[in-house]
C-alpha cells in the first residue's frame, strides 16, 4: 500500500512538471536570496536607469545612481542599510539646496530609474512568492515519503531527476521541478528561498517605493511616480495576493499618489488617471480590513475618500462610469466600509440623469 501511495505521489508531481500550472513568472535576472534576504542584481545595472546625457556625464549623477542601487539592494537587516539611506537623502537634499535646474534634473532622473527598477523587483518578488507558496503547498507528499521505511529508495531519485532535468533542457526547465527535487539542490537565486524571506524582501521593496515617491515629490516631480504606478499592471495583480504588511505599504503609496493627482501643477492625461484608478482601486477595497492607524489614520481615510472623489469627478463621464462600476463591484464584495465614495457615485448618477431632462 505504501508503495502504491509513493508511486502515485511521484507520478502526480511528474505530471505537474510536464503540464505545469499557469503561473506567470516575469523575465529578468532579479531574484531573492534566502540566505541573507538580499536581492540578486543584474550584472548591467545601467539597464535599469533611463539616464539623460546630464546624468551620464555627471559624476554626482553617477554617484547618486550608485547609492540608490545600494539602498535597493542592501537587506534591511544590514547595519549599513541606514547609512546608505541617509547618504542618499544627503545627496538628494544637497543637490536641491545648492544646485540649479541641472542638479534637480539629476535627482529626478536617478529617482525615476530607482523607482522603475524597484517596481520590477517587487513584481518579480511577489510572483516568486506566489510560486513558492504553491510549491510548499504541494510539498507534503515528499515529506511523507521521506518518513516511510523505504525512503532510502527515494533518496536515490534526486540525482536521476536532476540529470533528466538537464537532459531534457527547456522541456523540463520549469520552476515546479523543485517540487520533485528536494530543497538545497538548486541555488538561492532559482526559487530556493523561503516564503518568509521573500515576504521580508517584498516589504522592504514596497517601503523603498514609498520613500522614492516622497523624494520625487520633494523635487516637484511626483508625476514621474504616478506615470510608472499607472503602468504597473502585473504588480497590481500580484499585490492582491501579497501579505498584509506589503499591502498596507502599497495602499499607503497609492493614496499618496492619488493625493498628488489633485495637487499636481502638471496636468496629466485622463488616461493616466484612469489606468491608475482601475489598477489600484481593487487593492484599496480588498485590503481595507487590514488597514490600521499605523497605515492610515481615521482622518487620512476620510481625506483619501474625498481625494478619490475629486480625482474621479475630473475624469470624462465615460471614464467615471468605468471607475465607479469597478469601485461598486469591489466595495460590495468587501467586508469593509472603506473607501466609501458613495457621494461621488450619486453625483455621477445625477449628472447622467440631466442628459434625459
Amino acid at each position: 500500500m505504501a508503495l502504491v501511495i509513493g508511486a502515485a505521489a511521484w507520478c502526480a508531481k511528474t505530471l505537474l512538471v510536464l503540464f505545469p500550472l499557469e503561473i506567470p513568472i516575469l523575465g529578468g535576472n532579479a531574484d531573492v536570496s534566502g540566505g541573507n534576504m538580499s536581492i540578486c542584481v543584474p550584472e548591467n545595472r545601467r539597464e535599469w536607469i533611463r539616464q539623460g546625457e546630464s546624468l551620464v556625464r555627471s559624476s554626482i549623477g553617477r554617484a547618486l545612481c550608485q547609492v540608490l542601487d545600494l539602498v535597493i539592494d542592501i537587506p534591511v537587516t544590514s547595519r549599513k542599510y541606514e547609512f546608505a539611506r541617509s547618504l542618499a537623502d544627503r545627496i538628494l537634499a544637497d543637490n536641491s539646496r545648492y544646485g540649479g535646474p541641472a542638479l534637480k534634473e539629476i535627482n529626478i532622473r536617478a529617482l525615476e530609474g530607482g523607482f522603475s527598477r524597484t517596481v520590477f523587483l517587487l513584481t518579480k518578488c511577489l510572483a516568486r512568492l506566489h510560486r513558492q507558496q504553491q510549491v510548499e503547498a504541494w510539498a507534503w507528499p515528499w515529506r511523507m515519503l521521506k518518513d516511510l521505511p523505504f525512503s532510502l529508495i527515494f533518496h536515490c531519485l534526486p540525482p536521476l531527476l536532476t540529470s533528466l532535468k538537464d537532459g531534457f533542457g527547456t522541456a523540463l526547465h520549469n520552476p515546479l521541478m523543485q517540487m520533485i527535487v528536494p530543497a538545497g539542490l538548486s541555488s538561492a537565486c532559482d526559487g530556493g528561498s523561503s516564503s518568509s524571506s521573500s515576504e521580508i524582501v517584498a516589504e522592504k521593496l514596497a517601503n523603498e517605493l514609498l520613500w522614492m515617491a516622497q523624494r520625487l515629490k520633494q523635487n516637484s516631480a511626483l508625476e514621474v511616480a504616478i506615470l510608472h504606478w499607472s503602468s504597473a499592471t502585473q504588480l497590481a495583480q500580484w499585490s492582491l495576493t501579497s501579505s498584509s504588511r506589503v499591502q498596507k505599504l502599497l495602499v499607503k503609496l497609492s493614496a499618496f499618489l492619488c493625493a498628488g493627482l489633485v495637487s499636481l501643477d502638471v496636468e496629466l492625461q485622463p488616461e493616466v488617471t484612469l489606468r491608475l484608478l482601475l489598477l489600484w482601486l481593487p487593492l484599496l477595497c480588498r485590503t481595507s480590513h487590514a488597514i490600521d492607524e499605523t497605515t492610515l489614520s481615521s482622518s487620512d481615510k476620510i481625506d483619501t475618500e474625498q481625494i478619490l472623489s475629486k480625482v474621479i469627478q475630473r475624469l470624462p463621464d465615460s471614464y467615471q462610469e468605468l471607475v465607479l462600476a469597478m469601485w461598486l463591484t469591489e466595495y460590495v464584495g468587501s467586508s469593509s466600509d472603506w473607501p466609501n465614495i458613495q457621494g461621488c457615485y450619486h453625483g455621477w448618477c445625477q449628472s447622467t440623469r440631466k442628459l434625459y431632462y
